[in-house]
């Protein structure tokens, strides 16, 4: 049994390899599920991986005080499409050290190698130890893989996916679709749904347009393939070549670039796009919030997304949201409610998405009202005391 009085006694070993200044999704998450611990009187160590790749504006308001963060320094840096591969021989090594001074070990992201070799290494040399993965990633099991890359398929067949999930107590899936696949490959009882949390600082009390004549889109996310931008460049090109104009549309970017800026740029001025869209890069949380709260609508045309975070930021801003048939999205989005879902990698699914919009100016209003509401299941507070039941039943267990 646990003879823990508090959640004041709790000690947890977070690690992931991307953590803040580098901003992504995971890095993002960590620090808000590890700053919500810490508000319940957790004591939380952050265990993450130096790197001079994708560095990005440190958000003002991000408070690193009440969390104990260690970073390790980095041997390589492998980068591919889909993810990026930081190697670091003391971040595995370390982390086993320390992990008998916390109650539970926590892992971020997956595929990782690092992260790989750091779970079977733990399950080796210290069997006793609760340990947590999250996997975030594009690491999706069968039956997502079954138009996967021949490389990508390799990788599932090798079996290392399987023996990584079959070592670990429990896994998070931060979508319900991405339950039911991981369960798949390690049995259901194996998976716990938490999903991913907007802090409250994101909610509005109701949502807020401005009615201009132009359509106000944003796109948050690295500047990275396989977030899609270049579909949704080709939709907004599509909708001014139907004679709409580009002074009805204006698209803002925002998001750390993670080597493909030059190929968005140089696609912009091959389509004449300058005057309609605005490369921003990363932004302090607060500017972010702005323009969320600027926009009538929020389209993320990812090729893959375990959750979709920017997804319920804008709902929680009461803005509707146009967004690819991901894992994620699919988990997050009604259809035809808070948003639209479209193919992926089909510019005119999204372009014909924002037509609605511009042809109808109160679907607005309706689908953000609908979003807002859809946003308060994904409160961050929910996130937080989910993990908090989670760690306490391993324990008690």
């Amino acid at each position: 049994m646990n003879d823990r009085e508090s959640d004041a006694d709790l000690k947890i070993l977070m690690v992931s390899p991307f953590f803040p200044p580098v901003v992504n999704g995971v890095s993002l998450h960590v620090y808000h599920l590890a700053k919500g611990l810490a508000a319940h009187g957790v004591h939380v160590r952050l265990h993450t991986i130096k790197s001079s790749l994708a560095k990005s504006v440190l958000d003002s308001d991000l408070k690193l005080d009440n969390i104990h963060t260690v970073s390790f320094k980095g041997l390589l840096n492998f980068i591919g499409q889909w993810n990026q591969q930081p190697l670091s021989l003391s971040y595995v090594m370390e982390t086993i050290a320390a992990c008998d001074d916390f109650d539970v070990v926590h892992v971020h992201d997956f595929p990782k190698v690092c992260n790989e070799i750091l779970i079977l290494m733990m399950k080796k040399l210290k069997t006793k130890k609760p340990l947590v993965l999250t996997p975030h990633a594009a690491g999706m099991p069968s039956p997502a893989y079954r138009n996967a890359t021949t490389k990508r398929r390799i990788y599932w067949y090798l079996g290392v996916p399987q023996r990584v999930f079959t070592s670990v107590d429990r896994i998070i899936a931060v979508s319900s679709l991405e339950r039911e696949l991981f369960g798949e490959v390690c049995g259901t009882n194996r998976v716990s749904l938490i999903p991913e949390g907007v802090p409250s600082h994101y909610f509005v009390d109701a949502p807020v347009f401005a009615d201009e004549e132009k359509l106000k889109i944003v796109f948050v996310g690295r500047i990275v393939e396989r977030k899609g931008i270049k579909y949704l460049l080709q939709a907004i090109d599509e909708i001014i070549k139907t004679g709409h104009g580009q002074h009805k549309l204006e698209l803002v970017c925002i998001g750390p670039d993670w080597g493909y800026l030059s190929t968005v740029l140089r696609m912009i001025d091959d389509l004449g796009l300058n005057n309609a869209v605005k490369m921003l890069g990363p932004l302090p949380e607060p500017e972010k919030i702005k323009y969320l709260s600027w926009c009538d609508v929020l389209v993320l045309p990812s090729l893959f997304e375990s959750f979709g975070i920017p997804l319920a930021e804008a709902m929680a801003q009461g803005k509707p949201v146009i967004a690819t048939e991901t894992v994620g999205s699919r988990s997050l989005v009604r259809h035809g409610e808070t948003g639209f879902l479209v193919k992926i990698g089909e510019p005119h699914s999204i372009a014909e998405a924002l037509m609605r919009f511009i042809h109808d100016p109160e679907l607005k209003y309706q689908m953000g009202r609908a979003a807002l509401k859809r946003a308060s299941e994904f409160h961050i507070e929910n996130t937080v005391k989910g993990h908090l039941h989670l760690y306490e039943s391993l324990l008690a267990n």
